[in-house]
C-alpha cells in the first residue's frame, strides 16, 4: 500500500501547492484538459476499485465523473485525503468480475490486487500528463523528478 499512499500524497501535496487557477487552467498541451480533470480521473479509477471490492464487480466505465473534483481544489483535497484512509488498512486480495466494453466478452476475471496495480499505473500515466500542465504554467517545480514516472523506471535508473 504504500507506493498508492505516497502517489496520493504527491498529489494532495501538489494541490497544496496549487492555486485555484492552476487546478483549472485548460492547458491547450493537454488538448483543453486540465490538471483537475487529469486528477478526477485517477482517483475515480481508485474509488471504482475500492466500491467494487464490496460488490466484487467493477466497471471503470462508470465512473461517478465528479465536476467539483476538477473544479474545487479544496473539495479535491479532502477528497483525496479521505481516499488515502480507504487505502491504509492492509487490503486483502479478491476475485473480482470486471466490466467493460473494450474486452472480448463484457466481464473479465480479474482480481482487486491486480487492479490496484493497474490503478496505480494508470494514476502514474495521469501524473506525467499533470507534469506537462505544470510546465506549460511554468509550475513544473511543484513537484519533484519522480512525479508521473514509473516505479520500474525509477529503479531502472537508479
Amino acid at each position: 500500500m504504500t507506493l498508492h499512499l505516497n502517489l496520493w500524497q504527491d498529489m494532495i501535496d501538489l494541490c497544496f501547492s496549487l492555486e485555484q487557477d492552476h487546478f483549472t487552467f485548460k492547458s491547450e498541451l493537454l488538448n483543453g484538459a486540465s490538471i483537475g480533470e487529469h486528477l478526477r480521473h485517477s482517483y475515480e479509477f481508485y474509488f471504482c476499485l475500492l466500491n467494487g471490492k464490496e460488490t466484487g464487480i467493477i466497471n471503470y466505465e462508470k465512473r461517478e465523473r465528479d465536476r467539483m473534483l476538477e473544479t474545487d481544489l479544496l473539495y479535491a483535497i479532502d477528497r483525496m485525503q479521505a481516499l488515502q484512509k480507504q487505502l491504509q488498512p492492509e487490503i486483502i486480495d479478491a476475485p473480482l468480475q470486471l466490466c467493460s466494453k473494450e474486452a472480448a466478452v463484457e466481464v473479465v476475471s480479474t482480481s482487486f490486487g491486480r487492479e490496484l496495480v493497474y490503478c496505480l499505473d494508470h494514476a502514474i500515466h495521469h501524473q506525467a500528463l499533470i507534469k506537462i500542465g505544470l510546465k506549460e504554467l511554468d509550475r513544473a517545480q511543484l513537484v519533484n523528478e519522480h512525479f508521473g514516472v514509473a516505479y520500474s523506471t525509477i529503479r531502472y535508473r537508479m
